[in-house]
């Protein structure tokens, strides 16, 4: 039987509700680090969806992913906004997951993903 490695795919955010009137700047934690956006500080919230396309790879027994909604502050301590909690039991796409805003939160965001499996590939070493 083939070996497979599941990846889940982080396509899009979707601003219904900005935490700041102003816009907010928005990034991604998993497993307490920083993963998204990759090559800046925050992705700037202009009323538009936020494509996102990153992969996280993934253990083969886990069943739930929770990811964390922060909105960057350059004076002060960063705010989050909220977890995204994902039930990854199947292979599929086109799920979404709505923020589970923090107290202090007005933030309403909605999250594409999908769950993704590819086979793995034995590389030739050199």
């Amino acid at each position: 039987m083939p070996n497979k490695k599941r990846y889940l795919l982080l396509k899009s955010i979707i601003p219904y509700l900005q935490n700041e009137k102003d816009g907010d700047e928005l990034f991604i934690q998993y497993k307490d680090k920083k993963i998204a956006p990759a090559k800046s500080k925050f992705y700037k919230v202009t009323g538009d969806s936020i494509e996102i396309n990153i992969e996280i790879p993934l253990g083969k027994t886990e069943k739930w992913v929770a990811l964390e909604l922060w909105e960057f502050d350059r004076l002060s301590p960063n705010d989050l906004l909220g977890h995204f909690k994902l039930l990854i039991d199947q292979s599929s796409d086109n799920f979404t997951a709505e923020l589970i805003r923090q107290k202090e939160s007005a933030a309403k965001y909605v999250l594409n993903w999908e769950l993704i499996e590819r086979l793995n590939k034995k590389v030739k070493s050199v």
